[in-house]
């Protein structure tokens, strides 16, 4: 029996453009993301986005309606894909010191993983509002909202003493975003300036952090 080979079919119009705009909105967020990292929001031109991307004006303003448009689109994004991280490697059994740990774990991981995240946030904090918009906002947010949802596990089973979750939030993720924002620095200086100064990686840092905030969050 002979069987004659079907030809591939052709995807549909609708598929391509479907396709093409999947490609197109990602360059531009692709472009973004590296851009508003390195110049931060008003130090990142259309321009720079279009040289960058390959793309032209029209196709930011088509997709994103601004560069503000496009930048909420580049936070979301990156929240979505860190948050995602967490949750994957995040352990959330019983023992509470163990979810707590692999939480930190996972943050400075993520962090130092997609450096570019937090770049772009601090960026932002010191120089401009819009981590203020709504949007942004209420994607950034999520971060403490984890944090609290832990502590409050901690304090009702009377393991944590009284404390501000907020307070405590800053306390977990302002040396792990330091420490992601340095890597480069550590590496170019280790052993130039100072032989006593050591270049920990995310595991060993992520542990020594977490075992300094077990000790102060747990009733003695």
């Amino acid at each position: 029996m002979t069987v004659t080979p079907q030809k591939p079919k052709r995807k549909s119009s609708k598929e391509k453009l479907s396709r093409d705009k999947e490609v197109s909105m990602a360059k531009l967020t692709d472009a973004g993301e590296a851009l508003f990292a390195t110049h931060g929001f008003s130090g990142t031109t259309l321009d720079m986005i279009v040289e960058r991307s390959g793309l032209n004006r029209a196709m930011v303003y088509y997709y994103y309606k601004s560069k503000t448009g496009l930048y909420e689109a580049v936070v979301e994004k990156l929240v979505g894909e860190v948050l995602d991280y967490v949750s994957e490697q995040s352990d959330e059994g019983d023992d509470l010191e163990g979810a707590f740990r692999s939480y930190v774990q996972a943050l400075c991981f993520s962090f130092c993983n997609r450096a570019t995240f937090p770049a772009i946030l601090m960026r932002d904090y010191m120089g401009g509002k819009n981590q203020e918009r709504a949007g942004p906002f209420g994607q950034i947010i999520q971060f403490f909202r984890r944090t609290e949802a832990l502590y409050n596990r901690g304090k009702g089973d009377g393991i944590f003493v009284e404390m501000d979750p907020h307070q405590l939030h800053l306390s977990l993720v302002g040396p792990l975003v330091f420490f992601a924002l340095t890597q480069k620095f550590r590496a170019n200086t280790e052993g130039k300036f100072a032989k006593d100064l050591s270049n920990p990686n995310a595991v060993s840092f992520a542990d020594h952090h977490a075992t300094i905030l077990w000790k102060g969050l747990t009733v003695n």
